[in-house]
């Protein structure tokens, strides 16, 4: 676990409420290990950071305020479920689900009943603040959604449903229908496959230069991998 003053900085004129809370916030993080199975949350990331994932990599320390959006978030994806269970529609949620080739392992969101004609949807809730350009949001749902939700699909059988989105500062909803998206599936598996691979052959995934490196949750460790290892 990263240290506190490498997250939320210098103590000097905090408020010990602040530090106190933050420092419980990082406690909340689950611990490095190494997996035998893929993620479908983590199948969007490129693939030398799944391959970090995979062995057991510490990642990059997480900001305070990040990890207090990671938790809003949750907040946000529990008072969705309530109101499913409550209006009658939650058939089940949070519930395992495994994939053999290449392996995976997730917990879906939920699977509601439509009310029109009792079919079984699968659900992706996802929370999100106003964003700063407008024009952003003709571009929901996000990519990285749409593969988390397709991989469920395969998983469960299930080839409708919704990405929910909640607004946190509006409180509206938007509501993406979608359905099995089988070039999404095809191309995420064939990703995941060449990770096993180098896995198995235990070697590191070589460096690619074209991915976004600006979010990566181990951008640290590739760099320095990178640049001053040259590996």
């Amino acid at each position: 676990m990263p240290r506190l003053k490498d997250v939320v900085g210098d103590f000097d004129g905090r408020d010990w409420l602040e530090v106190a809370l933050d420092e419980y916030d990082q406690t909340t993080l689950r611990p490095s290990k190494v997996r035998d199975y893929f993620s479908p949350s983590s199948a969007h990331w490129c693939p030398r950071a799944i391959w970090y994932y995979m062995k057991g990599y510490d990642q990059d320390p997480v900001k305070a305020n990040s990890l207090r959006r990671m938790m809003t978030g949750t907040v946000y994806h529990e008072f969705v479920e309530q109101k499913l269970r409550g209006a009658g529609i939650l058939v089940s949620s949070e519930e395992e689900v495994t994939w053999d080739d290449p392996p995976m392992v997730g917990h879906y969101d939920a699977i509601i009943e439509r009310t029109t004609d009792k079919k079984h949807i699968l659900l992706e809730i996802k929370s999100m603040a106003d964003p700063k350009n407008k024009k952003s949001l003709q571009y929901l749902p996000k990519h990285e959604h749409l593969l988390q939700w397709n991989l469920y699909s395969l998983m469960t059988d299930i080839d409708e449903g919704i990405i929910f989105y909640v607004n946190k500062n509006s409180q509206e909803y938007m509501i993406f229908p979608v359905e099995r998206n089988s070039d999404i599936i095809e191309n995420t598996l064939t990703k995941l496959r060449k990770v096993k691979k180098y896995l198995d052959e235990g070697e590191m995934i070589p460096y690619l230069p074209d991915e976004n490196h600006s979010w990566c949750n181990f951008q640290a460790t590739c760099e320095r991998d990178y640049f001053v290892k040259g590996v």
